[in-house]
């Protein structure tokens, strides 16, 4: 719990990172060769390889993921009752006659296990080609595919902490600051209470979509400034 801002904070550098050397690539030449028609000059090399985008990629795999990892960690804090200082077992008032929110950690962990498995490197998994003239191949196009699925998954698991935190929130009595009010608030706008036990597939959906949107973070930089 104490570590969630140095995790974070480790894969906002990732994310720089990585965002400035696709930007570097983008506004670079990749021809080969290159001509330099002033100097009557050509010089041929492998402009073309992709790993200086795949390598940073690989990176976001594994910062994404860890995130993640981080937040499924959080919510099940909420959720087991001899780690969340007084909150019912699984954030449900009837703990032996329903399920509450314990069935939703499943799809977050489910969610995980499959970043992992796609977090491995995709870049160096290169496979000779073309008589042995393409050596090494970055396989970028691979890390960009599977970081669209860490991501998505990503949206999900944040989306099921932020269900299970607004559910936390209002078995307590406190007088909360004002960006987890809002951050609640918003939640509520599209997950209600959850009082007894139904199906959660349609609130996790939406829970997914919330995420995705940036909602939450726009709504409560309103309310408490930047928090870039």
């Amino acid at each position: 719990m104490r570590s969630t801002p140095q995790v974070i904070g480790a894969a906002r550098d990732a994310w720089a990172y990585a965002r400035s050397q696709v930007e570097i690539e983008l506004n670079g030449v990749g021809d080969n060769p290159i001509f330099f028609p002033d100097n009557n000059t050509q010089l041929s090399g492998a402009n073309f390889q992709g790993t200086p985008v795949s390598l940073p990629m690989d990176m976001m795999s594994a910062a994404i993921t860890m995130v993640s990892v981080m937040s499924e960690r959080r919510m099940n804090r909420l959720n087991n009752p001899a780690l969340s200082v007084g909150l019912p077992p699984f954030l449900t008032k009837g703990a032996g006659m329903f399920s509450g929110l314990m069935l939703i950690q499943y799809t977050a962990d489910s969610l995980i296990v499959e970043q992992k498995i796609l977090s491995a490197p995709a870049s160096i998994q290169s496979i000779p080609a073309a008589a042995d003239q393409e050596d090494f191949v970055s396989m970028g196009m691979n890390t960009a595919i599977k970081n669209m699925q860490i991501l998505d998954n990503a949206y999900g698991v944040l989306g099921v902490e932020f269900m299970a935190a607004a559910q936390g929130l209002d078995f307590r009595e406190y007088k909360f600051g004002a960006g987890t009010t809002k951050a609640r608030e918003v939640v509520r706008k599209y997950v209600d209470f959850l009082e007894i036990d139904r199906p959660l597939y349609p609130d996790l959906t939406a829970m997914h979509r919330l995420v995705k949107s940036c909602e939450i973070l726009d709504e409560v930089e309103k309310v408490v400034g930047s928090l870039g």
